[in-house]
């Protein structure tokens, strides 16, 4: 079940990139509050609060307790944002706001536990999706979806379908998406060579064995 956030935000009067740059200066991050049915709301955040948030891990399927100045608390989603990497900011926020009883559909992270049988040979994990997007009521979005890879061998990959997905919550994602695979390596073939290449030694061994017992 996904766990309630509170943010707290104002609402804005000025817009553009001339009031952005000063709200950023500032601290705060310009947002967008997208209301079903209803207009668009613009809000600043205090930006280190959104950052924390969003590092938190899991926030795209966070049930939001948002209060805008001081008001009611309003039931939202993280919907996207938008970063800078060079100075580390969060530059743009936008929420969605969601009704309690209608299914919403989200992107959840997925979690591999484990080491996998096929890296222990030698192989390489490759994860090449690191979230699966499902539909459920906001309260029942997991923050998150955990995936056991330890018996993963060689060679092998693990799809969507693999996932134990909880219960209320429908995988919306196809069930052929790749999410992840164990990569053959140079080492892993010289293994498999060098077991090969003993297990054919071990023949003319046993034959000599037996000459030396009719000697």
């Amino acid at each position: 079940m996904s766990q309630h956030v509170p943010l707290t935000v104002s609402t804005r009067e000025a817009r553009g990139s001339t009031a952005n740059k000063r709200l950023r200066k500032a601290g705060r991050v310009p947002g967008v509050l997208y209301q079903p049915g209803g207009d668009s709301l613009a809000f600043d955040a205090d930006e280190y609060e959104v950052r924390r948030l969003i590092r938190r891990g899991g926030i795209r399927s966070a049930v939001v307790d948002l209060t805008i100045d001081s008001g009611s608390p309003r039931t939202v989603l993280f919907k996207m944002w938008d970063s800078d990497p060079v100075r580390d900011e969060i530059t743009h926020l936008d929420l969605q706001e969601v009704d309690m009883t209608v299914e919403v559909e989200a992107d959840v992270p997925v979690m591999l536990t484990g080491t996998p049988q096929g890296v222990r040979d030698g192989g390489i994990l490759d994860q090449t999706a690191l979230t699966v997007r499902v539909r459920a009521l906001p309260d029942a979005l997991p923050r998150s979806i955990e995936h056991d890879i330890t018996d993963v061998e060689l060679g092998a990959s693990v799809h969507a379908s693999d996932l134990v997905i909880p219960a209320g919550v429908t995988l919306v994602t196809e069930d052929e998406y790749g999410i992840a695979s164990i990569m053959i390596t140079r080492a892993s073939l010289s293994a498999d060579d060098g077991a090969e290449a003993g297990a054919e030694g071990e023949a003319p061994g046993e034959g000599g064995s037996a000459e030396s017992e009719g000697e």
